[in-house]
């Protein structure tokens, strides 16, 4: 008995019992890709300004920018714009941040991407979406309105030869119909239609 409690006595001793024990280690910062994905802008910040890339991808080739985008983290995305990442970078599948931020109601993201001149126009290269279509097809409208008023083309057609409009119909988002259909943009008509 007296040999285990000894024992325990210098275990205790050894793994810090003592009053001189220093704290166990904390668990390391996360990488640049799990805050951007989490929207913790003071952790991208400082992964940043220790010389982190700014265009860091995963193994699928998601950015940083792309995984930030997709949660509507405006500020984490406008940062990482700020420290260099690029706009129109594609993943595996082709696609863009605002490819990513348009999938969701990310109005805000979408306009910091749009003012840092990505392209409306771009198209992925599996099914040839566009940030149109994917906002269109989740009915998302103030999202749908910051593109059309930034140059999208709601006539590009996907593989199967679907529009945004047709996504937007197909999934009942009438308000996306509408603003499709009509140029109902907060009193503006598209450009083509105002000739």
């Amino acid at each position: 008995m007296r040999k285990a409690a000894s024992w325990a006595l210098s275990f205790l001793l050894v793994v810090g019992c003592a009053s001189t024990r220093e704290e166990p280690p904390s668990s390391p910062p996360p990488s640049l890709l799990e805050a951007a994905f989490a929207g913790q802008v003071e952790q991208v910040r400082a992964a940043l300004e220790a010389g982190g890339d700014p265009g860091e991808a995963g193994e699928d080739g998601r950015t940083a920018l792309m995984l930030a985008a997709f949660n509507g983290h405006a500020e984490t995305v406008g940062l990482l714009l700020e420290h260099g990442a690029a706009v129109d970078a594609r993943d595996g599948a082709g696609r863009t941040a605002l490819m990513y931020a348009a999938s969701g109601p990310n109005n805000a993201t979408v306009e910091v991407l749009l003012e840092h001149e990505a392209d409306p126009l771009a198209v992925d290269q599996a099914e040839r979406f566009t940030a149109l279509m994917f906002a269109a097809a989740e009915g998302h409208v103030e999202v749908v309105r910051a593109l059309l008023e930034h140059g999208s083309d709601p006539s590009m057609v996907d593989v199967d030869g679907d529009t945004a409009l047709d996504f937007a119909t197909r999934n009942g988002h009438i308000d996306v119909v509408a603003l499709l259909k009509h140029g109902e943009m907060g009193g503006r008509m598209p450009a083509e239609e105002a000739r």
